[in-house]
């Protein structure tokens, strides 16, 4: 398993983890979250692909893919017990960290794979200067 935490997840009390994977080489990075398990109709549930998962950004994946895992640090940042909690904090984290609009440093590359927020707020696909500065 790759991912890395300080304290054994707890997948019997916790739906799921907002996580954090850097390249270790580039140190742009992704945050998101999974789920440990998902509900069937009969309300039986069955254990993600979380100890596997590498996150859903298809830039991330290319990248894994092209220099190799290991090249990745891939991190629990926390738990949360319910579905909603874990979407929160998803939300919250990418917000903290400003995964839009920051960029690595001395460069104008983004510093964060992601390209939206909580399904709803995109990275802009042009540079917008606001005259009224």
């Amino acid at each position: 398993m790759h991912w890395k935490f300080k304290i054994k997840p707890d997948i019997d009390s916790n739906f799921g983890f907002v996580y954090i994977i850097t390249n270790k080489k580039t140190k742009k990075a992704y945050i998101g979250c999974k789920q440990y398990w998902y509900y069937t109709k009969g309300k039986n549930k069955r254990q993600s692909n979380w100890k596997v998962y590498m996150g859903s950004s298809k830039h991330l994946l290319e990248d894994i893919k092209k220099i190799g895992k290991r090249n990745f640090k891939f991190e629990i940042i926390s738990e949360f017990k319910n579905k909603r909690s874990l979407r929160y904090y998803e939300c919250y984290y990418q917000m903290k960290y400003n995964v839009l609009s920051s960029t690595l440093e001395g460069t104008d590359e983004p510093a964060f794979y992601n390209n939206y927020v909580g399904g709803k707020f995109y990275r802009p696909v042009q540079e917008y200067m606001d005259d009224q500065r």
